[in-house]
């Protein structure tokens, strides 16, 4: 049984070198063109031994134990190095306790059926009806070509709550490719599909650093490692804070009393409207009740909206990197 189980198993001929800070999804993509494969279906079986429609499977990954044990023999290739360096494991994983965290990245080694959105704890954006693109900086995608021959998706570009590339301070464009359609595809970064649009919204000066500030201060939380404490203790931190800007009160009974107002309107000078709206509009539009939540929810098993508390942090510490390490 154990000869059988091993010539079933089909290694791959050969796999693009992952190029740095490539989204895995991208090295897959370019996998798909260079084995001219008609499908991506075919595409999937050869790299996974399975067809699977996930929706997260772009920045999610699953399955990366096959994969890895599928690449050609002389690769070097670990999972450990791919959820780390081209998904956006560590990015979920900074907000989850440590069991959460090793359930995520258990759930993307091996072959997964259900949500892995689930055990990433992503807010549930049904009532968005926007719809989330790949997105690229055409500084980035410029010295690519010239340095590699060819374009690649950057992961640091994907990451919610980036809008500008840490490197170029550049606004990210939106390609064609969709992040969340239903279906398997592998499409490649191109200049057919990264298209510079005239339509991209002008930011003033200052928005544009506010927002490059927030990009290295997110790339800082996912190179970070600290073992998170549970958002009960997250959010006993933000009541301290609180307290010592004197925006929460305490009275007999250990009942507190919030100034909304007064939170919205430092808030709002903190980050600037132009900013919040570029991030989340609902951020602007429901003045301060949108962060309340992340204060004070106290939801069983929640979903996390880590912008909206990495914005939290910032404003009530001045420090993401101090916050977490003190």
């Amino acid at each position: 049984m154990k000869i059988l189980s091993i010539f079933s198993f089909s290694m791959l001929s050969f796999f693009p070198t992952l190029y740095p800070d490539e989204l895995l999804y991208s090295t897959l993509a370019r996998y798909h063109i260079r084995s001219g494969n008609k499908s991506f279906k075919q595409t999937d079986l050869e790299l996974f031994g399975y067809s699977s429609q996930q929706i997260c499977k772009i920045t999610l990954t699953n399955n990366l134990n096959y994969l890895v044990k599928n690449l050609p023999l002389r690769s070097q290739q670990k999972v450990e190095n791919l959820l780390q360096n081209h998904t956006l494991y560590p990015f979920y994983a900074t907000l989850l306790m440590p069991q959460e965290a090793w359930l995520l990245k258990n759930s993307m080694s091996k072959k997964f059926s259900g949500s892995i959105l689930d055990f990433a704890k992503v807010a549930n954006n049904s009532s968005d009806d926007s719809k989330k693109f790949l997105k690229f900086c055409p500084e980035c995608l410029e010295k690519d070509t010239q340095k590699y021959g060819e374009p690649y998706w950057h992961r640091i570009h994907q990451v919610p709550g980036i809008l500008v590339c840490p490197i170029h301070r550049v606004v990210l464009h939106n390609s064609c490719i969709e992040v969340e359609s239903k279906g398997i595809h592998y499409h490649a970064a191109s200049i057919d599909n990264c298209l510079l649009a005239n339509n991209v919204k002008k930011l003033t000066n200052k928005t544009v650093e506010t927002l490059s500030t927030l990009a290295h201060d997110i790339n800082w939380l996912i190179h970070s490692s600290f073992a998170f404490q549970g958002l009960a203790w997250l959010r006993a931190q933000y009541q301290r804070y609180l307290l010592d800007k004197g925006l929460l009160k305490t009275f007999a009974g250990g009942k507190f009393k919030f100034d909304d107002y007064g939170f919205a309107q430092l808030i709002y000078e903190f980050y600037g409207q132009e900013s919040l709206e570029a991030i989340n509009p609902r951020l602007a539009q429901h003045q301060g009740k949108y962060f309340s939540h992340c204060l004070f929810g106290c939801d069983v098993n929640p979903a996390i909206d880590r912008i909206t508390h990495i914005l939290m942090i910032k404003f009530l510490a001045n420090s993401i990197e101090e916050f977490f390490q003190s």
